[in-house]
């Protein structure tokens, strides 16, 4: 049901990058009614994971306490935080 109230056309879409400035494989995508969306870079029409803010809340403390601590098959993290909270 998310999927409907997302607009992927006014989303502003953010791409991930790696500990070196080199961007990753995500793509993270604001709306303007507060839902947050993650898409892979390379495939902007495939599938797309949406969340609501409080939702989307959890999943950035979990990636700061580490719950997804997983590494890559290039070895480094899939995802890292700015230090403003931001994925990046």
């Amino acid at each position: 049901p998310l999927k409907g109230e997302f607009d992927m056309a006014t989303a502003r879409w953010e791409r991930t990058t790696r500990a070196d400035g080199t961007p990753a494989a995500l793509e993270i995508g604001y709306a303007d009614n507060g839902l947050v969306a993650l898409r892979m870079a390379e495939d902007p029409e495939g599938d797309v994971l949406i969340y609501t803010p409080k939702a989307w809340e959890a999943f950035v403390e979990g990636v700061r306490d580490g719950e997804f601590d997983i590494e890559s098959w290039e070895g480094e993290a899939m995802i890292e935080l700015a230090e403003d909270g931001r994925t990046g």
